[in-house]
């Protein structure tokens, strides 16, 4: 099929959805309407391509006219090249051919790093460690790259092979590893296990097509430890597959509870998911933490168990994206996901924020948009507890985390937690504890003077700026100069010990640093879970059982109980 006959293919399917405007009810006029149209994109198209006056790349005006088009609708109907629907394709098999190793970009250098090798895989098979610089992948260089560039160089087909060079503190030259790629399965749990001896604590960080057996696996194993609570931490989970948000649901749900519903243009996106498996846990008090980076499958999984009184949800309120996409292959590798319904909890509320129809309701006319929920719409969860609809999911108890200060970010931002620690365990290779002593302490504010890390305040930065200035420009006068000086001066008699002022921060966060080194995601995560203000709402939630019915009882069953 030649290339402009297939982008016009794609246009037709995409264009579909911005026929909102004035539509008629036959749908016969409604394809008229869109031969029409694409017949006048067609000759704008060829018309420019001939007379322009600068010659014009077909393949990407075609790609900015689509991109255009596109984004006149919601956020999340997208163009997808190879790369990006290769990372759909991964999450909805639940597996890929790769090496095993997850990945990130460490240090002031922004150096490619390994956070942990995936238990049982290649990597893991051969040594690498967490805290490895990657910097060579088949002898091309690494500097600049990103997760996404190291991904494309990894996966690979089974069987096939590619050769990683790394640096490692301690050891003089680079080591090279050759790596046979194998089928890798996706993990959706970071962390679990039990908190206090009894708690249970499940990190759930996507939906991939795995989500809910892992979970169900990861349950049974701590009902077998005594479990007698159970937190689910949603944080940052971006979401994922619908089928997996409803089996991870259903793990804590009876048998035939509606779940989440769809709701769409077409009665065939009209659906209902019920739970088809009985729980792992039914009864056991639970609690599920949420933050903004809380989206779609998660918040189908907040809002069902907030919904059904099954769960106390505390944190921050969700993202709210309540959106149901579909995938279109193109033969090429590209796709275009499309929305095509939205998704609405049991009480029938809607997840998605609805800002996104502001800007475009000249093209977006949504069937029944003016009868959607808003934010100030009502709804009742099954005790008769008010929720709210059409802006993600509200957390029953509301816990914000400590914001950074300037000087913690900075420290952060440049890497030296990072580099230190990594340093540390270098020259001290028989560490297998996370104690932050004070020699540590010391010898970290000691690497921060040699690496000349100084934290200025904006008025003291300002304070340069205009000395620099002065300077420049040979402004005469010694009352000026002075003045400077003397500014400077009084800064710096008055300036406080923000290293002393910050040292909690500094400790939990050199912790954490040497814990993901020693053990990877599991050690960091359990290092700063003490420091963890949302967690440990939730664990004094689960400690007060009293506490946590009230908040799940609705006000007719409190009267009744009073009663």
């Amino acid at each position: 099929m030649p290339r402009f006959t297939r982008y016009l293919l794609i246009i037709l399917c995409a264009y579909q959805l911005s026929a909102f405007a004035d539509v008629p009810a036959n749908q016969a006029d409604i394809y008229l309407q869109i031969k029409e149209n694409i017949g006048i994109f067609g000759t704008v198209y060829r018309e420019l391509n001939n007379r322009y006056v600068d010659t014009i790349d077909p393949e990407a005006f075609m790609q900015a006219g689509i991109e255009g088009m596109l984004s006149t609708l919601d956020p999340y109907t997208v163009f997808l090249d190879n790369d990006e629907s290769d990372d759909l394709h991964i999450m909805t098999a639940g597996k890929y051919g790769g090496v095993g190793i997850e990945i990130g970009v460490r240090g002031k250098d922004k150096v490619l790093t390994v956070i942990s090798p995936i238990e049982g895989g290649p990597a893991e098979r051969l040594g690498i460690r967490p805290g490895d610089k990657i910097v060579e992948i088949d002898s091309i260089s690494t500097a600049g790259f990103s997760t996404s560039d190291a991904a494309q160089h990894l996966r690979g087909d089974p069987g096939t092979s590619v050769t990683i060079t790394v640096e490692r503190i301690g050891v003089a030259e680079p080591i090279n590893f050759t790596l046979l790629r194998d089928i890798i399965t996706v993990k959706d749990i970071s962390f679990s296990g039990l908190l206090d001896n009894t708690i249970g604590y499940v990190r759930l960080t996507r939906f991939s097509r795995n989500a809910g057996s892992e979970l169900r696996r990861e349950l049974n194993q701590l009902k077998q430890q005594g479990m007698t609570g159970i937190i689910l931490d949603l944080r940052h989970n971006p979401g994922g597959l619908l089928p997996a948000a409803v089996e991870v649901t259903q793990n804590f749900v009876s048998k035939g509870e509606t779940i989440v519903s769809t709701k769409g243009r077409s009665d065939s996106s009209e659906k209902r998911f019920k739970s088809l498996a009985g729980p792992i846990v039914p009864d056991l008090p639970m609690v599920v933490l949420v933050d903004e980076g809380s989206a779609s499958a998660a918040e189908i999984v907040a809002g069902a168990l907030q919904d059904l009184d099954r769960a106390v949800i505390v944190g921050k309120s969700t993202f709210g994206k309540g959106l149901v996409q579909t995938l279109v292959d193109f033969k090429d590798g590209r796709a275009l996901k499309i929305t095509t319904a939205r998704y609405y909890t049991p009480s029938g509320r809607l997840i998605q924020k609805l800002d996104y129809f502001e800007e475009n309701d000249a093209i977006l006319k949504p069937a029944g948009y003016s009868e959607e929920p808003d934010r100030v719409d009502v709804y009742d969860t099954r005790s008769g507890r008010t929720v709210y609809g059409g802006g993600g999911i509200t957390p029953d108890i509301e816990v914000a985390l400590p914001e950074l200060n300037r000087y913690e970010t900075e420290l952060l931002g440049g890497g030296y937690f990072y580099d230190f620690t990594a340093r540390y365990l270098s020259d001290h290779p028989d560490t297998r504890n996370y104690e932050i002593t004070p020699a540590i302490i010391d010898q970290f504010r000691a690497y921060l003077d040699e690496k000349g890390f100084v934290f200025k305040t904006d008025l003291e930065q300002k304070l340069d700026e205009l000395q620099v200035t002065v300077t420049e420009q040979e402004i005469d006068g010694s009352d000026v100069t002075d003045c400077l000086n003397a500014l400077q001066q009084a800064f710096a008699a008055q300036k406080p010990d923000y290293f002393t002022d910050n040292l909690d921060f500094v400790e939990l966060t050199l912790k954490r640093n040497i814990a993901g080194l020693l053990d990877g995601r599991k050690g960091s995560i359990l290092a700063g879970l003490e420091e963890d203000t949302q967690m440990q709402a939730a664990l004094d939630l689960l400690g007060d059982l009293h506490a946590y019915r009230q908040i799940l009882t609705g006000p007719q069953q409190a009267m009744g109980n009073k009663e």
